[in-house]
This record gives structure tokens, C-alpha cells and sequence, in this order.
């Protein structure tokens, strides 16, 4: 008996599960076409900011590397949200002031920077996440990670990669040792903090922290991250 209510329980949850991610996708090809809103909302950032757009290809692998360890390690299979974060910033701070902190992916950041303005409210959250699964849906992992990289500010008035790249080196991307991309990769977090021109020290470290991710992911050795810090970093106009 106790069986039986079980599975005629556990079909009704999974039917409804069925029918509600079944419907945020038809929602989000058809009367909310987020794929589409994204990108034109990035369109409009790279012409306002003068965006040099680095496609997914030329990327360099270090640097998505670097940005996915330290940003969204499981971004290559999540479906937009990290349900592992989410439920652990939900413990931590939904208690204290009704906000789940923390626990966004990459595919969330793209969100943020594109279509809705980041807001200290749980209703923000749930929509921030709701919009992510729709976007896993309508988009592809390397045209989301080539968006994000493209749309993210890195401080100085610098958005996207490229320009990020010439602000603080005077170099392409592909012309940065691994150092400076790891340095790179950490600037998004707080730009102002951990500018490099003015913190430098504190731009250190979190370089550091973003070679520790990568260990911790298992992308490096130990030893492979002490020589990638050891690398000089070049400033533009600190020669």
C-alpha cells in the first residue's frame, strides 16, 4: 500500500517537473524568445562600449579555463544553474535577509549583464534563474561562454575580453602569457578591487586564486601554477 501511494506520488512529481520545464521551453522559443533578447542586448553593449568582439574560436583555452574554474566549474554539463550552489548560498543567506547570495554561473552572469539589472531580492533570483534555464535551452555552451566573455566589464571602462586585453597589457588576448590571463579572468569579480593599475597587489592575489581554482579543478599541477605566477606581468604604461 505504502508502495503503491510512493510511485503514484513520485509519477505525479515527475509529470509535473515534465510539464513545467516543458513549458519554460515552449515559453522561451516562442513568447519570450530569450535567445534572441540576449543578443540583442549584447549587440547594443559592444556598439555602445566599442566592443573588439573575439570569437569563441580564438578565445584562448587558458583563459576559458581559468574562467570556468573559478566562475562555473560545471558549466560544461549545467542546465544554466548550478542547483549545488544555489541550494548552498540558500542555506547560508536566504535566513538572514531574504537574498540568495552567491551561486550564480556563467550562463546567469550573461543574463545579468544583458537583460536584467542585478537586484538584492529574492523575486530577482528566482527570475535570474528561470531566464538561465531558458537560455540552456536556446543557446549553446560556447555561444554562451563567447557572449559572457565578450559582454563582461573588467574595470577601466573595458568590456569584453579584447579590450580588457589592450586596457591593462597593450596586447591581443592571444598575445598574453598565462599569467596575465589568469589575472584576467579574476579582474570581472570586482574590477575596482582588483584593479590592477591601483591594487596591484590585491590583482595578485587574485590571479592566485584563480590558479588555485584551476589546481583544485584539476586543469594544473601545483608546480605548472608557481610558474604561470612567476610570469611577468606587463602593465600598459608600467614598463
Amino acid at each position: 500500500m505504502r508502495s503503491s501511494r510512493f510511485l503514484r506520488w513520485l509519477f505525479g512529481a515527475l509529470l509535473t517537473i515534465s510539464l513545467f520545464f516543458g513549458g519554460l521551453n515552449v515559453y522561451f522559443h516562442t513568447s519570450f524568445p530569450i535567445r534572441q533578447k540576449v543578443q540583442t542586448a549584447a549587440a547594443a553593449m559592444f556598439r555602445e562600449h566599442h566592443v573588439h568582439i573575439v570569437p569563441y574560436a580564438e578565445i584562448p583555452h587558458f583563459y576559458k579555463e581559468a574562467v570556468i574554474a573559478t566562475e562555473d566549474r560545471r558549466f560544461s554539463w549545467d542546465p544554466g544553474i548550478d542547483p549545488i550552489g544555489i541550494l548552498r548560498s540558500f542555506v547560508v543567506d536566504v535566513e538572514k535577509d531574504g537574498y540568495v547570495e552567491g551561486g550564480s554561473t556563467i550562463t546567469q552572469q550573461l543574463v545579468d549583464n544583458t537583460i536584467i539589472r542585478h537586484q538584492k531580492t529574492l523575486g530577482y533570483k528566482i527570475r535570474q534563474a528561470l531566464y538561465a534555464i531558458g537560455l540552456y535551452d536556446t543557446m549553446s555552451k560556447p555561444e554562451t561562454f563567447d557572449l559572457y566573455a565578450n559582454v563582461i566589464y573588467f574595470g577601466n571602462g573595458a568590456y569584453g575580453l579584447y579590450n580588457a586585453a589592450e586596457t591593462y597589457f597593450g596586447r591581443r588576448p592571444d598575445a598574453c602569457n598565462l599569467g596575465e590571463l589568469a589575472m584576467l579572468a579574476g579582474l570581472p569579480n570586482a574590477p575596482s578591487d582588483y584593479d590592477p593599475f591601483y591594487a596591484y597587489p590585491l590583482a595578485r592575489k587574485r590571479e592566485s586564486i584563480v590558479l588555485e581554482n584551476m589546481v583544485d579543478a584539476g586543469m594544473m599541477t601545483v608546480r605548472e601554477s608557481h610558474v604561470i605566477f612567476n610570469m611577468p606581468i606587463q602593465l600598459r604604461g608600467h614598463a
